[in-house]
């Protein structure tokens, strides 16, 4: 059975990267012959918009000036010239292309929406997931994601996909029902996700994890690569939000344990760190386990610097603003494995360093690992 698999990859960002490679890893370790069809993210520059491209929110003459110099442009000079100016970008692309010629078996490329539809496929299966595939508020269209380019005839599946929101704008209720009819095995990465699944087409949608959380500690040590010249004990800080919280944090802990603070960058240029905090620019997907598998603690608001260190039994302290309506995946993964008292809220008195009961955590995301893999294999075997 050959299976391909879309997703967001190729936008220079670790979780996007790492949740990519897992999927495909676990569908292989299942004996399918698996690749990415690699439909190029609209936030790549080499992506081509065309009119059938056009998001699934109309956007202001503003917004989508903002969007051409952003994608377009800006990305466009950060892929061609920095590489020439920084040896940081240059190292950390090619620690990228590395990581995906090693790791991920890739399609043909596809530069634009004609060029993907009017592809004839040979899958068996078609997977979408996960990611925040399904965000309303992305610049360009997401139909791609909802597998509208598979033949009919054709399995198709969603695994661990997002929404990235808690609710849909109701003037796009009718368009998410057709889509998401037309897969046939759903399941997203959030609880929220089940519920938008529901009130969308009364379908009962199944919560998995996050594909990035279905290889274990020792599965993802065979693919991290060890960062130069780190000190055995470090505090790593993965900051993706802005927040006052998270670096007073990272420092009374790094004071607490005597150790220095790293600051992994999630870019190689322009990098505003906090005072005292040394700065990681270069990393690759591969450097990026193996700094938070390392760390003494490490202090993020990203989701998959959550969930790596839960993977890795990494001490660790999630920094989340309740404004915002970005949480649900954090708070549900942490949720299910009891750990919700690593979070500290913006604004909170900051915590004392403490660990967590780590084979407690390990034995319960065993058992939803084998919850999460069961519902593929069910779903392929159907």
């Amino acid at each position: 059975m050959k299976i391909g698999v879309i997703t967001i990859e190729k936008v220079n960002n670790y979780g996007a990267e790492l949740q990519a490679t897992a999927t495909i890893k676990v569908l292989q370790g299942m004996g399918y012959e698996t690749e990415i069809i690699d439909y190029c993210y609209y936030k790549n520059w080499n992506f081509k918009d065309t009119r059938i491209s056009a998001p699934f929110v109309s956007m202001s003459v503003k917004g989508r000036l903002m969007y051409w110099v952003k994608y377009r442009l800006v990305n466009r000079i950060v892929a061609k010239i920095l590489p020439l100016l920084y040896p940081t970008v240059k190292r950390r692309i090619q620690r990228f292309e590395d990581f995906h010629k090693i790791n991920t078996r890739m399609s043909k490329r596809y530069l634009s929406m004609p060029e993907l539809y009017q592809t004839k496929m040979d899958y068996d299966v078609y997977v979408v997931g996960s990611d925040q595939v399904w965000n309303p508020s992305a610049s360009s269209s997401i139909e791609p994601y909802f597998l509208t380019f598979a033949p009919k005839e054709a399995k198709k599946i969603s695994y661990a996909s997002s929404f990235g929101v808690s609710n849909i704008p109701a003037s796009l209720y009718e368009k998410y029902k057709r889509l998401l009819s037309n897969i046939d095995y759903l399941s997203v990465r959030e609880q929220t996700g089940v519920c938008l699944v529901k009130t969308l087409t009364g379908r009962d949608a199944t919560c998995v994890l996050d594909p990035t959380l279905l290889l274990n500690k020792k599965q993802w040590g065979n693919i991290m690569l060890a960062y130069p010249h780190m000190p055995s004990r470090y505090i790593l800080v993965y900051q993706l939000l802005p927040s006052e919280t998270l670096p007073s944090l990272a420092k009374s802990i790094a004071e607490e344990m005597k150790c220095p603070i790293y600051y992994l960058a999630k870019r190689a240029y322009a990098v505003n760190a906090p005072n005292g905090m040394r700065v990681i620019k270069d990393a690759g997907p591969a450097e990026f386990l193996w700094l938070i598998k390392n760390a003494s603690c490490v202090v993020t608001n990203s989701f998959h610097g959550t969930a790596f260190s839960v993977n890795f039994c990494t001490p660790f302290y999630t920094v989340l603003n309740s404004k915002r309506g970005s949480n649900a995946r954090i708070t549900s993964l942490l949720n299910s494995v009891n750990l919700m008292g690593r979070i500290v809220y913006e604004g909170d008195k900051l915590p004392f360093f403490s660990f967590y009961d780590a084979n407690y955590v390990q034995k319960h995301i065993e058992m939803l690992r084998k919850d999460s893999t069961s519902y593929l294999e069910k779903a392929l075997k159907k």
